[in-house]
């Protein structure tokens, strides 16, 4: 059989089944669907002129997203579950050329990590979906909003009063939008989210050794040596929006990224770079797999033998769930909700106390407060300088909050709930011991591009380039250019003072 392009892939009856089954449907009735709405993305899209190549459709227009041969993606907000979705990948600040150019070499990399949540995730007996993506893997899995742990999990989230409006309010123009989340579905997700970061911390701990990359939360760049600006992120961003705003890639669905977005890995290199297909890795190896994903052919009968039915692991989260209720991560969720924003917190700055790296930040905000690498340092440096995490949320916000020209729509996603994110993410690590500070150093900083051009240091020539540069808000040091500030982070670190 030959197989020519992603659209005759798309007319196989396996693949169709495959794609509706991790809907929660029967592809021959778009009714039986469980996800409430369905997103295309693609090459297709490009070609007739839209400016952001996303088309975001009814369950009943499958077929219109599989005629133009586009990426598939279902809405996480589902109407009988919550699921649990963990997503990680392979990232590089600089370039994604490595990752294309050479898959197998990147996902032997992510190899002990991968191992690490397998094994607590049949530690806890998690049933789940692998899927492998071209630069990583989502683990997948559900609980119905029936079970005595969903009604558990709702006692555990925590939702502001903005969410809640926004989760009350129709927009009729909106697909996204067309009904009211209910309170309990919004709350369990954002139990979810607290009990990924309880696994993540777990993960982070056990692969400090074994992992050839450093292990960050959300691509922060780790600063080292030998990989300042490369690693392996696990990605819990999805849990900083709305239910409604968040999709992911459906089982057999194409992985077309590079396409869309050359700029990732190089034109010349996107280029030359085939469609894989994004498919459950199940017992095989990483090897098995790529030669599955990169085939037509092989990802069809592949598709004869496989369930994409996401797994109801309902008593395995409850064992999660108890473990994270008796863990410090949860006492210091549980006090960072309690607390409050205060008002003005511009005032509130000591401005001759911060490092000009987080000056840098507050002056130029945007989108220096949209990537994971400063957020993190913003977090660390308030910390030690004696705020609580709540009011460094509440600082972040306060800039949100202002026209510096984000590149967000605020009124569908929400403010609060990513600024709070944010800090509870960060800080939780620090409070947890997961973060030892041990790389908050002016030296790490620098190595990892993000020292805003010190008095006295010498600078690279050329800033940064699309993806990290400009985007991360700094210019790059050149061998051997010294900070000289005045300040001293690792001074600073010194300072940190723990929550009483």
């Amino acid at each position: 059989m030959s197989m020519k392009n992603r659209v005759e892939y798309y007319r196989h009856s396996h693949i169709r089944e495959r794609l509706a089954q991790y809907c929660g449907g029967r592809f021959n009735d778009s009714s039986s669907f469980a996800c409430e709405y369905l997103v295309g993305s693609g090459e297709a899209l490009q070609r007739e002129g839209y400016s952001f190549p996303i088309m975001v459709v009814d369950n009943r227009d499958m077929v219109r997203l599989l005629e133009k041969g586009l990426d598939l993606f279902r809405a996480v907000w589902d109407k009988k579950a919550t699921l649990a979705i963990l997503d990680i990948e392979y990232f590089n600040l600089d370039s994604l050329a490595g990752l294309y150019t050479d898959q197998l070499g990147s996902f032997e990399k992510m190899e002990p990590i991968y191992s690490t949540i397998e094994r607590v995730l049949e530690e806890y007996h998690i049933p789940h979906i692998n899927n492998t993506t071209t630069s990583g893997y989502h683990f997948v899995s559900c609980i119905p909003f029936t079970s005595p742990v969903h009604k558990e999990l709702e006692k555990v989230g925590h939702l502001n009063p903005t969410l809640k409006e926004k989760y009350r309010t129709l927009v009729p123009s909106d697909i996204k939008r067309q009904g009211p989340i209910p309170l309990k579905p919004g709350k369990a997700y954002s139990a979810i989210g607290r009990l990924m970061e309880f696994l993540c911390h777990r993960f982070m701990a056990e692969t400090k050794k074994s992992s050839p990359l450093p292990v960050t939360i959300s691509d922060t760049a780790p600063g080292t040596n030998h990989h300042p600006r490369e690693g392996i992120s696990l990605d819990l961003t999805q849990y900083g929006d709305p239910l409604f705003m968040r999709t992911i890639r459906l089982s057999f669905s194409a992985h077309q990224k590079h396409k869309i977005n050359p700029h990732r890995a190089g034109k010349e290199v996107s280029e030359a770079t085939p469609v894989y297909m994004v498919v459950p890795r199940n017992r095989l190896s990483y090897r098995k797999v790529f030669e599955i994903r990169r085939d037509y052919k092989k990802a069809i009968e592949y598709a004869k033998e496989v369930s994409t039915v996401i797994p109801d692991a309902s008593r395995g989260w409850g064992r999660v769930l108890e473990d994270y209720k008796d863990s410090k991560l949860y006492k210091f969720h549980q006090e960072f909700d309690r607390k409050r924003y205060l008002k003005d917190y511009d005032k509130r700055i000591d401005w001759e106390s911060l490092p000009p790296c987080l000056r840098h930040i507050l002056r130029s905000p945007c989108p220096a407060l949209l990537v994971p690498t400063n957020i993190l340092h913003f977090c660390r440096a308030f910390l030690c300088l004696g705020w609580h995490p709540k009011h460094i949320a509440g600082l972040i916000h306060s800039y949100y909050q202002k026209d510096y020209g984000w590149m967000i729509d605020w009124e569908k996603y929400d403010s609060v709930t990513r600024a709070d994110f944010w800090a509870r993410v960060y800080c939780g690590m620090i409070q947890t011991g997961v973060d030892d500070l041990e790389d908050f150093t002016c030296r790490h900083h620098q190595r990892r591009g993000f020292c805003p051009s010190p008095i006295g240091a010498k600078l690279a020539s050329r800033p940064f380039g699309r993806g990290s540069p400009l985007a991360a808000g700094g210019w790059r040091l050149a061998a051997g250019g010294q900070p000289d500030c005045g300040h001293r982070l690792e001074a600073l670190a010194s300072r940190r003072k723990r929550i009483d």
